[in-house]
């Protein structure tokens, strides 16, 4: 038993037996329930994915793949960044971050070079901003895009794996980041770029199949919430009915929401495929953006065997990613002390200085 598991059955030994009775009854109660529900949807995923089917291929496999070129010899680049807000002292908020680029300039069997492309500490007023946390957000991010456009500004032949969507921050419509972020993907033409999204809470896919089924909008959200939902049930309906382990991932979707197509109009297009290593991995999205122009099944499904190759079995991202993910880490307590320095310096020799800065704090 590890200690998070003690723990938790410490505290469960803490509360009051009569209250303990009272919600394992319940407990009972929803599990039944979650049960019953959970069955009905899976029954209404198989009768979608039926339905589907007849329309167009949903599901595919690494047999599908039209890509013969091998990428495990090819230089590759993870990026990403972390932040952790800590404060307040008055309304400023303080936000140390990083980020961080992996580069397997030889390939897989080459040690990764890491680069720690930025760090540092921002200070956000809580009174010009709605949200500190989206305001950090948004901080970092411009300095990943900083990171991709100076990597795509070498023109250097690579795989170029990022850790979240293309469209980053999702609902983020300034015209001039946009425009921004757009020049940093299109100024390489030697590059393939994939985003890798682990947590997908969008409904993209689920929009346009009640589109081609012709069915109410929001009949399908209201099952599945987003896409991913729906994917877990149809990959898992195939494993199962095929005996299968290796990869799965659906057909291309290009994205047509509002910010996607602020994208679109600066020379961007975006495609998404849900993807699985094998069954003991999470399903996650790839993103794959594109020129006008550009033959886009072939670019996804170099993609996809890009993604197949660097993704180890039993891993949900691309070894660069996973590297530049734990490098870039602020955890809560770096932050706390990073923070702690701050009021440490801050705090004058003199009694009554001392007592404000704690009174702010």
């Amino acid at each position: 038993m590890n200690v998070e598991e003690q723990i938790k059955r410490i505290e469960f030994n803490k509360t009051d037996g009569k209250v303990l009775i009272k919600l394992i009854e319940d407990a009972k109660d929803k599990g039944s329930l979650v049960r019953k529900t959970s069955r009905k949807i899976k029954e209404k995923a198989i009768k979608i994915l039926k339905e589907l089917s007849q329309i167009e291929k949903i599901i595919y496999t690494e047999h599908d793949l039209s890509s013969k070129e091998r990428f495990l010899d090819c230089c590759a680049v993870g990026i990403d960044g972390s932040f952790h807000t800590v404060g307040s002292l008055s309304s400023k908020y303080y936000a140390p971050f990083s980020v961080v680029r992996i580069i397997f300039e030889r390939g897989i069997s080459d040690k990764p070079e890491i680069h720690v492309y930025a760090a540092g500490i921002e200070e956000i007023d809580e009174n010009e901003h709605k949200s500190v946390d989206a305001e950090a957000s948004r901080r970092m991010l411009l300095g990943e895009t900083k990171a991709l456009y100076d990597w795509n500004s070498e023109n250097i032949k690579s795989l170029v794996f990022i850790d979240g969507p293309v469209v980053d921050p999702p609902g983020y419509v300034d015209e001039s980041y946009v425009d921004y972020r757009c020049d940093a993907i299109k100024i390489s033409d030697n590059s393939l770029m994939i985003g890798c999204v682990k947590r997908c809470i969008d409904s993209h896919f689920l929009r346009y199949y009640e589109k081609i089924l012709k069915l109410r909008k929001g009949d399908l959200m209201k099952h599945f919430s987003v896409d991913k939902n729906l994917f877990a049930y149809f990959f898992t309906k195939y494993r199962f009915d095929n005996n299968y382990n290796g990869v799965l991932f659906t057909h291309p979707l290009e994205l047509r929401d509002e910010v996607s197509r602020k994208y679109s109009n600066y020379g961007v297009r975006i495609f998404s495929v849900f993807f699985q290593k094998d069954s003991s991995s999470n399903i996650i999205r790839l993103d794959v953006p594109m020129a006008y122009g550009d033959a886009f099944e072939e670019k996804i499904f170099n993609a996809i065997r890009a993604t197949c190759e660097w993704t180890f079995p039993g891993q949900d991202i691309p070894v660069p990613i996973e590297i530049a993910h734990e490098k870039c880490k602020i955890r809560g307590g770096a932050a706390q002390v990073i923070y702690e320095e701050i009021l440490a310096r801050a705090h004058a020799s003199d009694i009554e200085d001392m007592v404000i800065m704690r009174n702010l704090g």
